[in-house]
C-alpha cells in the first residue's frame, strides 16, 4: 500500500464543506406556526376528557384552562391543534358537567335511601 495515500480507496476525496460557515435558517414568515399556548390548550382538553370521571370537578378546571390557552392561541395564529384544543376543551367542559352533575344525584339518592345511616352505624 503506498504510504502517502492516506484515506487508503478515496485518495481524491475532499471535503468542500469543513469552510462553510454556519447558515441560521431562513423564517420567511409564511404559513401559521403551532404556538405553546395552542399546545396547552390541547393538552388541557385531553386531560379534561380524561378526569372528567373524577367526580367531574377536575375536568370542569382542566377544560376552562384549556379553552382559555386555546382561544388565546388562537388569537395569535389558527393552527389544526388550537382547533383540536378548542374542541376537546368543550367536550372536556361537557363531560365534567356531566360528570358532577351524576355524583350529585347519586350521592343524593343514597342519602335518601339510607345508605350512608347504614354504613356510619
Amino acid at each position: 500500500m503506498d504510504g502517502n495515500n492516506q484515506n487508503g480507496q478515496y485518495g481524491n476525496y475532499q471535503d468542500y464543506t469543513s469552510n462553510v460557515p454556519y447558515q441560521s435558517p431562513v423564517n420567511d414568515g409564511g404559513g401559521n406556526k403551532t404556538n405553546g399556548l395552542q399546545i396547552a390548550g390541547l393538552v388541557c382538553g385531553i386531560l379534561a376528557i380524561c378526569t372528567s370521571c373524577c367526580y367531574g370537578v377536575p375536568g370542569i378546571i382542566l377544560g376552562v384552562a384549556g379553552l382559555i390557552c386555546a382561544i388565546i392561541g388562537n388569537n395569535r395564529g389558527k393552527t389544526g391543534v388550537g382547533t383540536a384544543g378548542l374542541v376537546c376543551s368543550i367536550i372536556g367542559i361537557i363531560f365534567g358537567v356531566i360528570g358532577l352533575i351524576y355524583y350529585i344525584w347519586a350521592i343524593n339518592y343514597l342519602n335518601e335511601i339510607g345508605y350512608f345511616d347504614m354504613i356510619f352505624q
